[in-house]
């Protein structure tokens, strides 16, 4: 999910779903909140009709993207 958000800077729910799509909503959600409370993630609302939420990723969060690189090309070369 990291990757993701990191790959098109910020996204709405609906569209980080739509790339995930073997996940449940609730699965989401809930990794979402986990980053968010991990500072890993910023979630911004927006107070529009209808509700309209963006997530970005961190510093934190993009450290950890740096660090993770590494690995997600070796699981893509070996797969």
């Amino acid at each position: 999910m990291i990757s993701i958000i990191r790959a098109h800077d910020s996204l709405r729910f609906s569209e980080i779903e739509a790339h995930l799509s073997g996940a449940s909503t609730s699965t989401i959600s809930k990794r979402l909140e986990e980053f968010e409370s991990a500072g890993l993630v910023s979630r911004t609302q927006y107070d529009k009709i209808p509700p309209r939420v963006e997530y970005v990723l961190t510093d934190d969060g993009n450290a950890v993207r740096t660090r993770l690189e590494p690995l997600l090309e070796w699981a893509e070369a070996d797969g």
